[in-house]
C-alpha cells in the first residue's frame, strides 16, 4: 500500500519537495508557477513583435536587392520562427497577429500579458474578437475599453499575501460572455443580422454514428434549447429518485426520443421543479427603442431581436423588479424555510450564477442558499443567493464559510484559508431613450416609412460589403487598401499593423 510520500516521490524530486509544505503554501506555489507561465508567454510574444518589426524595417531594402526572391516581413517571420521554436506556419501567423494587435491596441491588457497577469488563451480570445468582428478604429477602441473594465474587476491578488502578483481569474465562459456583450454593444445591428440569418437556417438533422447508434440534433434559439435541456434534466432526476438505474445522460436521451416518437406525451418533472429560463434586459430594448442585448441566467448574451421574441412568446411572464433609491432590489421575505415563488423569482433575477466566484452554474439551475443559516438568518432576498449543489455543500464544510466585510460585501473563505471576494452582479442597462426626430410637419416617421428605409439600407449594405476584417490582419498587406483609400471609402482611419 503506497503512502502520500511515495506518490510524490514517483512524480519526481521537485514534487517530492512539496511534502513538507502546508496546503496554503502548495497552492501559492502553483499560482506563482501560473504567473511565470503567463510571463514566459508574454515574453515570447514580445520576441514575435520585435523580430517582425525588424524584418518590416528592412523589407523594402531586401526587395530592391532581390525583387524576385525577397520574402515579406511576415513570411520571413514564419520561416525563421517555425523551425527554431517548433511551431507550424499557421500557429506562427496566428500568434503573430495576436501579438501585433495587442502591442498596438491592447494598452494595459498588453502590459498584463508581459507581466504574467493575463494568460495567452484569454488574451487571444479578446484579440481575435476585435480582429475578426471589428474593423474601425473607433469600434476597436470602444471594445477594448469595455474589456479593460471587465478584466480589472477580475484582476485579483491573494488576501494576506502582499507579495502575490495580481492575476486575472475570470472563467473562460465569463470572458466569452463579456466579449459577446461588448461586441453587441458596439455593433448591435450586426448581432441582430447574424441572429436573423441563423434563426432562418434553424434545422433538425439525423446522422449515423457507430453501428447501431445515431445522432439527432435540433438547432433553435438558446432560450428554448436551454429550457428543453433543463426540463429533461429535471425529469431524469425524478426517474432516478424513483429508483431508475439509468444514468442521468441515458435518461435524458431516452426521454427525448420517447417524446419525439410519441411514446410519452410529456417529460414529467417533480412538483417543486422550475424548468425556466430567466432573461434580464433593459426596458428600452423590449420597447424597441434600443438594440442593447440582454443576458440569460449563467451570463449568456442574447441579441435584442431574440429578447423581443421571448417577450412576445405565449406564456412568457415578465416581472418588474422594484428598487430603492440606491438602485438595490427591494427586499422580500417569509417566515418559513422554503422561499416563496416571488422570492425565488427575485433572487434568480438578481444573481445570474452560483455565488462562488468562478462558478458558471445558472441561477435557475442552482439551489437557493441562506447566507446565514436558517432560522438564525431569514428566508429573504437579502439573505438568499443561488448556490450550485457542490458549492452549497462546500460552504457548510469544515474550514469553509461566508464572511461579510465592513463595507457590506461578502467573501468566500476556503478550507485552505484563502478569501475570495464575491462581486455584486452588474445587470445590462441602457441609457438610450432617443426617438426619431419629428419631421417639418410635426409627425414622426410612420412604421411603413421606417421599414422601407431599413430595407433600403440593408440592400445598400449588401452592395458595399466591406472586405472581411480578419483578412486585413492575416494577409501580407500587399493588396490591402491604402490609408487614403480606406478613409475615403469608409470615413474612418484604418488600423495600421505595428511597425
Amino acid at each position: 500500500m503506497s503512502t502520500y510520500g511515495d506518490e510524490l516521490a514517483r512524480l519526481g524530486p521537485q514534487t517530492g519537495a512539496l511534502h513538507g509544505l502546508s496546503d496554503r503554501a502548495v497552492l501559492l506555489a502553483g499560482r506563482r508557477a501560473r504567473t511565470a507561465e503567463n510571463r514566459a508567454n508574454g515574453e515570447r510574444w514580445l520576441c514575435f513583435v520585435e523580430f517582425y518589426r525588424r524584418r518590416l524595417a528592412s523589407e523594402e531594402a531586401r526587395r530592391e536587392a532581390s525583387p524576385h526572391f525577397a520574402l515579406t516581413a511576415r513570411q520571413e517571420t514564419v520561416v525563421e520562427i517555425g523551425s527554431l521554436w517548433g511551431l507550424d506556419a499557421s500557429r506562427v501567423r496566428k500568434e503573430l497577429n495576436v501579438a501585433l494587435f495587442l502591442s498596438q491596441c491592447g494598452g494595459e491588457i498588453w502590459q498584463w500579458c508581459l507581466a504574467g497577469q493575463l494568460d495567452g488563451y484569454r488574451a487571444t480570445l479578446i484579440a481575435d474578437a476585435a480582429r475578426h468582428k471589428l474593423d474601425l478604429a473607433t469600434e476597436v477602441t470602444s471594445f477594448m475599453t469595455q474589456m479593460l473594465k471587465f478584466l480589472r474587476k477580475h484582476l485579483t491578488g491573494v488576501d494576506g499575501e502582499p507579495a502575490a502578483e495580481p492575476l486575472v481569474t475570470c472563467t473562460v465562459r465569463q470572458l466569452r460572455n463579456a466579449i459577446d456583450y461588448a461586441i453587441r454593444k458596439v455593433r448591435p445591428a450586426q448581432a441582430d443580422e447574424e441572429f436573423r440569418k441563423a434563426y432562418a437556417a434553424r434545422t433538425a438533422s439525423a446522422r449515423d454514428d457507430v453501428p447501431g447508434m445515431g445522432w439527432f440534433a435540433i438547432n433553435g434559439t438558446i432560450d428554448q434549447v436551454r429550457l428543453a435541456d433543463h426540463r429533461l434534466t429535471l425529469a431524469a432526476r425524478r426517474c432516478r429518485a424513483q429508483g431508475d438505474e439509468r444514468t442521468t445522460a441515458q435518461l435524458k436521451a431516452d426521454l427525448a426520443l420517447d417524446l419525439l416518437t410519441g411514446k410519452e406525451p410529456a417529460a414529467p418533472v417533480p412538483a417543486y421543479a422550475r424548468p425556466i429560463v430567466n432573461l434580464t434586459v433593459p426596458i428600452q430594448t423590449v420597447m424597441g427603442i434600443s438594440d442593447d442585448p440582454g443576458v440569460l441566467s449563467g451570463g449568456t448574451v442574447v441579441p435584442a431581436s431574440l429578447a423581443r421574441m421571448i417577450a412576445q412568446r405565449p406564456g412568457s411572464t415578465w416581472h418588474r423588479m422594484l428598487t430603492d433609491e440606491a438602485g438595490h432590489l427591494v427586499e422580500l421575505s417569509t417566515k418559513t424555510y422554503q422561499p416563496t415563488e416571488a422570492i425565488w423569482q427575485h433572487v434568480v433575477a438578481e444573481h445570474d450564477t452560483c455565488f462562488r466566484p468562478g462558478c458558471d452554474t445558472p441561477s435557475t439551475e442552482a439551489d437557493l442558499d441562506h447566507r446565514v443559516a436558517w432560522p438564525r438568518g431569514a428566508t429573504s432576498t437579502v439573505n438568499l443567493w443561488p448556490g450550485c449543489r457542490t458549492d452549497h455543500r462546500a460552504k457548510h464544510g469544515p474550514g469553509f464559510c461566508i464572511e461579510q466585510a465592513s463595507d457590506g460585501s461578502f467573501v468566500f473563505r476556503t478550507g485552505a484559508g484563502f478569501r475570495h471576494p464575491i462581486e455584486r452582479v452588474v445587470h445590462p442597462t441602457s441609457d438610450d431613450f432617443s426617438w426619431p426626430e419629428l419631421g417639418p410637419d410635426g409627425f414622426q416617421f410612420t412604421a411603413t416609412e421606417m421599414r422601407t428605409a431599413i430595407e433600403g439600407m440593408r440592400d445598400w449594405q449588401d452592395l458595399m460589403r466591406r472586405r472581411a476584417p480578419e483578412l486585413y490582419w492575416e494577409d501580407d498587406f500587399d493588396d490591402a487598401l491604402t490609408e487614403d483609400e480606406w478613409a475615403a471609402l469608409y470615413g474612418q482611419p484604418v488600423l495600421e499593423p505595428a511597425v
